[in-house]
Parts: C-alpha cells; structure tokens; sequence
C-alpha cells in the first residue's frame, strides 16, 4: 500500500535533481499511459472545453488525482513520495527511450 503523502511533480522532481521539466514530465507520462487528458467545461467561457490531465488506472500505482480548488470540476495529480524514485526511473527510461 502506498502512502498518503504526496507531492506536486515540480517539487519532486526538483528534489530528487531529475532533469526534466514537469511539462516533459507529464509529455512522457502522457506518452506511456501514466496520465490521461480529461475535458471540462469552461466556468467563465460556456461552451468552451478546458482540457487537464488525470492520472490514469495505471498512473494510480504513483499517485492521486485531487480535486482542485480553484476549479471545483477537475482533478490534479499528486504523486506519493515513497514511491516516486520509481516513477523518476520510468520516466528517464522513457526519456532516453526517444
């Protein structure tokens, strides 16, 4: 069982010196099926589509989608500390593997 504590990407992968940037981060997990793109509409624009990312059945093993604040109809990823070095392997392999 994971753990309930849990951390942005840009801070973890700013503490565990990981050379990617979130963005390449959530490209790469976007790319292996670790994240998902969700839709939902725009609260100030209706009829407009936002689109966000959510982590999918697979990306779970790594972390949580938390409601966001600001947006009350999306999620936001949140990824567990324990487990992140794993997830940090995944994503280099998957890095040098472009």
């Amino acid at each position: 069982m994971k753990g309930n504590d849990v951390e942005a990407i840009t801070k973890l992968l700013k503490e565990h010196e990981v050379g990617l940037s979130a963005v390449k981060a959530n490209k790469l997990m976007l790319k292996i099926g670790l994240l998902v793109e969700a839709t939902r509409e725009s609260s100030t624009r209706p009829g407009v589509m936002k689109k966000y990312k959510v982590l999918s059945e697979k990306g779970l093993d790594y972390g949580v989608n938390e409601e966001n604040p600001q947006s009350p109809d999306q999620t936001s990823p949140y990824y567990y500390k324990d487990s992140f070095p794993e997830l940090a392997k995944i994503l280099l392999e998957a890095d040098q593997a472009e």
